[in-house]
């Protein structure tokens, strides 16, 4: 029986996922488990819903377990989420890893990562040119890839999914890990498409939908035992008064991905924001995109003192398990690390406060409390 891996937040879980996990069902001999974002995502927001809630609808959806992605990768750029994930794929004991991409196409993708390796010197050379412009690196990516390669291949790295798809490549190379890797096309229009498109729809305009109380239209999206989360109380309203109070009495010059001069600027704009997309905006730039000032603020609000060069190192002492199948609870006997499914294995095994730790209290103070107990579907 192999194993094939996902690696997604599932914010909030919908139809579109359903047919991934439909997708590798249908091609037999598989068990799916699934490494996700716990309670702080990539965008740098926390979740609409806590981890244990998300990782249940998860297993009802058709996966076999869901594993958490600790904070430190969740939060973190592309590169740093695909390591994370990667290896915490790899620790459960994957064969395979499953995606969806905007271009559903594997030769494009590891063309794309042949492109835009470290190795390839001229390629970089030319990225660190058009960046001294003041645009951000995605942008710098896409035009040095116009000079280098076709036009298929430079389209890839204009798309977030397939970024990702890009990544989780090179992070299997880096890894040394022997996963096969297949991705199939996304169905909706775009991961950051705001309309609803029906039945099938990207996670953002499901939350936007929901924000804005057209929680039935919204419902379309998501099974119905996603509905009752779509109205769930938005956990950002809270988040800008403990970043505020973070900004004002802790030195945030060695945050995790501070770039210069912006621990000055963020300090200057905070105390009259009133959100934090309100802060992200004020500070955002053509070098700084809105979604790393994000991430920044997040790792801000947990105090994420990370290093890359720490985090490229991939250390991962323990996996913590959010739900799992009644029929698959032998997958718990596949991991590479100690399972994490109570509080109690945590003080059992001596593990020390960690990040994670950081989000799931933030996600308490601006959302709701539950317990941290692994759900048995």
């Amino acid at each position: 029986m192999k194993i094939a891996a996902v690696i997604c937040e599932f914010n909030p879980f919908h139809n579109g996922h359903v047919h991934l996990l439909s997708e590798i069902k249908a091609k037999g001999g598989r068990q799916t488990v699934c490494v996700m974002s716990g309670n702080v995502t990539q965008r740098g927001k926390l979740a609409c819903a806590d981890k244990y809630t998300r990782a249940e609808h998860a297993v009802k959806g058709g996966a076999d377990m869901v594993v958490e992605l600790p904070a430190e990768f969740a939060c973190a750029p592309a590169e740093i989420f695909a390591l994370g994930g990667v290896k915490t794929a790899r620790l459960c004991g994957a064969d395979e890893l499953w995606f969806g991409s905007e271009c559903g196409d594997m030769g494009l993708l590891r063309a794309a990562a042949q492109l835009t390796s470290p190795s390839n010197v001229p390629y970089q050379k030319r990225v660190k040119e058009i960046l001294e412009e003041g645009v951000s690196y995605p942008v710098a990516m896409q035009r040095a890839a116009r000079e280098f390669a076709d036009e298929k291949v430079a389209e890839v790295l204009a798309s977030p999914n397939n970024m990702l798809g890009v990544e989780y490549v090179r992070a299997t190379e880096k890894l040394g890990c022997n996963m096969q890797l297949f991705t199939i096309p996304r169905l909706s229009s775009s991961h950051q498409s705001e309309e609803l498109e029906g039945g099938i729809s990207s996670s953002k305009a499901i939350r936007r939908a929901a924000a804005e109380g057209e929680i039935e239209k919204a419902a379309q999206a998501v099974p119905d035992f996603v509905f009752p989360v779509l109205s769930y109380k938005d956990p950002s309203a809270g988040f800008i008064a403990i970043l505020k109070k973070t900004v004002l009495t802790c030195d945030i010059k060695h945050i995790f991905d501070m770039g210069e001069g912006l621990d000055n600027k963020i300090k200057k704009l905070a105390l009259t924001a009133s959100s934090q997309d309100e802060l992200a905006l004020s500070v955002k730039s053509k070098r700084y995109t809105f979604a790393r000032i994000n991430r920044l603020l997040m790792s801000i609000a947990l105090n994420n003192t990370f290093t890359a060069a720490r985090l490229k190192e991939c250390v991962i002492s323990y996996i913590n398990v959010l739900a799992v199948r009644r029929e698959s609870r032998h997958l718990l006997r596949t991991l590479a690390r100690p399972a994490v499914t109570r509080p109690r294995d945590r003080v059992r095994l001596n593990i020390p406060p960690c990040l994670t730790d950081s989000a799931d209290l933030l996600f308490k103070c601006c959302a709701y409390d539950y317990d941290d107990k692994m759900r048995l579907v």
